[in-house]
């Protein structure tokens, strides 16, 4: 006995079937637990030092003085300059080419 399977039909059946999947994936209500997220909030706990930093801290922090400031932002901007090379070739300043520390 041959199936006599048409063209429209061999291709209705596949696109009916991802037609349920796609529907089936489209849900209304999303019902979450009342411990959901409670593993990634509670590793971020887990990585705090003291969770109770600012309570209890006496001595406020009232911020650097002018000159530590200044030289921590020129430093910090002067990590960004690109700097030319001021020897010539590749070696480190003092190597020579040619000699070796080894004696013969």
């Amino acid at each position: 006995m041959k199936l006599n399977v048409n063209f429209r039909q061999r291709i209705k059946i596949p696109f009916v079937m991802a037609l349920f999947m796609m529907l089936s994936a489209c849900q209304s209500i999303w019902d979450t637990s009342p411990e959901f997220g409670s593993t990634i909030n509670g590793a971020i706990q887990d990585q705090l030092v003291n969770p109770n930093a600012p309570v209890g801290n006496q001595k406020v922090t009232k911020g650097l003085d002018g000159g530590a400031a200044k030289g921590a932002v020129d430093n910090y901007q002067k990590s960004f300059e690109v700097r030319v090379p001021t020897s010539s070739g590749t070696y480190p300043a003092g190597a020579v080419m040619g000699t070796s520390s080894g004696a013969r």
